[in-house]
């Protein structure tokens, strides 16, 4: 616990990690009775549950830098552990039928997220440093975070028009913010590091552009506006491949480390070209959404972690080959539950939940110990 409370990203890392296995298990348990599957619970924990501690993390750990700010860490322990507490309680009451308790995990997993939120704004109001756009970006996609947990606790207890609200603000007014954001300012600043020569391109246009169209998502979601839905996310896909091409995926392929980001990232025009199949009246069931949470930020989690995770424990930042077989099962395995949603085949939905389960156990195994040991360079944090 000593070593967890030396660095946020330790703590927030490690309780993400087993909060990930947890729920993937929980998951795959539900796929294998398909009659009774908790589907709307589904697809509210997973993405309030799979994400959020990984996005505190990174947060806590670069925001300062970002900011120029110190931070006194007195915090994050109380409030890593709260979240967490917050989830484990909601999907065991959930589990077994304990609605009221559902209810209460839900609230502390909103009273844990308000704290977090307040503090990450208290650093940006500190802040003299000139550019605070990213940093207000994220704080903006916490505030919809912050809304779609609220929401989650209202359909829990009893709104039944709360889910649709709670899903759309989870996906396009939190997590999808974060990553672009995350995304924007560090891909090009990885690629430079790596591919020579490279020319760094992130203006903030493009910034706002995707941050507008999430936020058109999230309101013709909820009204059910397909025809801005479908038109939002066609336009959403096309600048992904531009920006993906100018970003320099073809470029990527001799580091394996870089080229998980890239391919993650590639993921996007796909995302979107579904979900403006979908907008248009294609029957495409739920490989959108899968595809976003699947193969674009499940995939880019573990890229991303991964780098984190070595460069803030001191060690190489190297990919074996067994981290890279895992990293390209996550894609098949992806492209397993997306398949089953565009051809519906009940099979697929299990083999996919099944690789899911191992895969992110064997990618969960090496993590985990990077998190409770020194670093390997003899530094602090």
């Amino acid at each position: 616990m000593k070593r967890l409370a030396s660095a946020p990203h330790r703590l927030y890392f490690f309780l993400g990690a087993v909060a990930v296995f947890v729920l993937f298990f929980w998951w795959w348990l539900q796929v294998q009775h398909p009659q009774t599957m908790a589907i709307p619970l589904h697809a509210l924990l997973m993405p309030l549950g799979v994400f959020p501690l990984f996005i505190l993390g990174f947060t806590f750990t670069a925001g300062p830098k970002w900011l120029a700010v110190t931070t006194v860490d007195d915090y994050f322990l109380l409030h890593g552990a709260t979240y967490f507490c917050g989830l484990i309680l909601a999907m065991l009451a959930a589990s077994l039928d304990l609605y009221p308790l559902r209810s209460s995990g839900f609230a502390l997993m909103l009273c844990a997220w308000l704290a977090v939120t307040w503090r990450w704004g208290s650093l940006i109001r500190r802040s003299t440093a000139p550019d605070k756009k990213h940093a207000l970006a994220i704080f903006l996609a916490m505030c919809g975070g912050a809304c779609a947990i609220a929401a989650t606790l209202a359909w829990s207890g009893g709104w039944n028009g709360a889910w649709i609200i709670a899903r759309q603000c989870a996906f396009f007014g939190f997590l999808l913010p974060v990553f672009l954001t995350v995304c924007q300012r560090m891909l090009p600043f990885f690629s430079s590091n790596v591919i020579k020569p490279y020319a760094i391109w992130r203006p903030y246009w493009l910034l706002g552009l995707w941050l507008g169209g999430c936020l058109i998502l999230v309101v013709a979601g909820i009204m059910q506006w397909r025809l801005s839905e479908a038109v939002t996310a066609a336009a959403l896909s096309l600048s992904f491949i531009y920006t993906s091409w100018r970003w320099g995926v073809m470029r990527c392929m001799a580091n394996r480390l870089l080229a998980m980001l890239h391919f993650s990232f590639a993921w996007l025009a796909v995302v979107f070209a579904l979900q403006a199949a979908a907008a248009f009246g294609v029957a495409v069931g739920s490989a959108p959404i899968h595809a976003l949470g699947l193969g674009f930020m499940g995939t880019m989690l573990v890229g991303f972690v991964s780098r984190v995770s070595f460069g803030h424990s001191g060690r190489p930042l190297q990919v074996s080959n067994l981290l890279w077989g895992i990293y390209l099962g996550l894609h098949l395995a992806a492209l397993l539950r997306i398949a089953a949603s565009l051809f519906s085949l009940p099979l697929l939905i299990t083999l996919s939940a099944t690789a899911w389960l191992l895969l992110l156990a064997a990618w969960i195994g090496m993590m985990l110990p990077i998190y409770l040991r020194a670093r390997a360079d003899g530094q602090s944090g």
